[in-house]
C-alpha cells in the first residue's frame, strides 16, 4: 500500500543526510518497505516530483519516505 502524505506532515532530522543539511523534511510520499520493488518506486516519486526530494528510510514506521528539506523560509510560515 503506498500512502501520500499531505504536505504539512513533517519529518524528524535525519543527521546524516546532506541533502537535508539538518532541516525537517517534508513528507511527500512513502512506501512500506515490504512491498516489491519499495525502494525503486519512492527513488522513481522523487524523481518525479524533483526539486531537491529523496528518499529516507524510516526504521520505525518500516517504510521508503520521500522528503524534500523545508527551508528556513517554509519553516517559519504559519
Amino acid at each position: 500500500m503506498t500512502t501520500a502524505l499531505t504536505p504539512p506532515a513533517t519529518t524528524s532530522l535525519a543527521p546524516g543526510c546532506p541533502t537535508c543539511a539538518g532541516r525537517p523534511g517534508e513528507r511527500l510520499y512513502s512506501i512500506g518497505t515490504d512491498q516489491p520493488r519499495a525502494l525503486a518506486k519512492a527513488d522513481a516519486e522523487a524523481a518525479v516530483l524533483g526539486d531537491g526530494a529523496h528518499v529516507h528510510q524510516s526504521l520505525p514506521d518500516d517504510q521508503y519516505v520521500v522528503v524534500r528539506p523545508v527551508t528556513d523560509t517554509e519553516a517559519v510560515q504559519p
